[in-house]
């Protein structure tokens, strides 16, 4: 499955990337997040390995990043598996001009097992799970600049 999200956000791309690269930051635009773990290398940089423990509807969901490429402030890459899914997560950040920055995430889902069937039905609701948390991303920026 793939899919594609994006969003502008009025900052620029170094304060973008300052709350992205900050993994304290992301319970904060990811509130299923329970725990992240760093299991190796620098976090953020290529071949870091970390794991994220996200409590959804009652049940545990850990999904292990890794990080395949970084180019600061404009791009990063990885992937992810889990239990149901491996994925590559594409992220590119351009300048919207006017002090704003379009961030554009993509998506290449594979499933596993019988969650390759129920995949077939869970498009939109991935989709707009994606959606929703890049608007978080959006609304922390923005607030949090707003009030420094």
């Amino acid at each position: 499955m793939k899919l594609k999200a994006e969003v502008t956000i009025d900052a620029d791309r170094a304060t973008v990337w300052k709350y992205f690269d900050d993994a304290d930051n992301i319970p904060r635009w990811q509130p299923t997040l329970k725990s992240l773990l760093q299991i190796s290398g620098t976090p953020g940089w290529p071949d870091a390995v970390r794991e994220f423990h996200y409590e959804e509807k009652g049940r545990t969901r850990v999904v292990r990043e890794t990080i395949t490429a970084r180019r600061e402030p404009d791009f990063l890459a990885g992937t992810t598996e889990s239990a149901t899914s491996n994925s590559v997560i594409v992220n590119h950040f351009d300048d919207a001009g006017e002090g704003k920055t379009r961030w554009v995430a993509y998506w290449n889902l594979a499933f596993k097992g019988k969650a390759r069937f129920t995949s077939l039905f869970t498009h939109k609701s991935i989709q707009r799970r994606i959606d929703e948390q890049m608007n978080r991303f959006k609304l922390l920026v923005e607030t949090t600049e707003a009030k420094s």
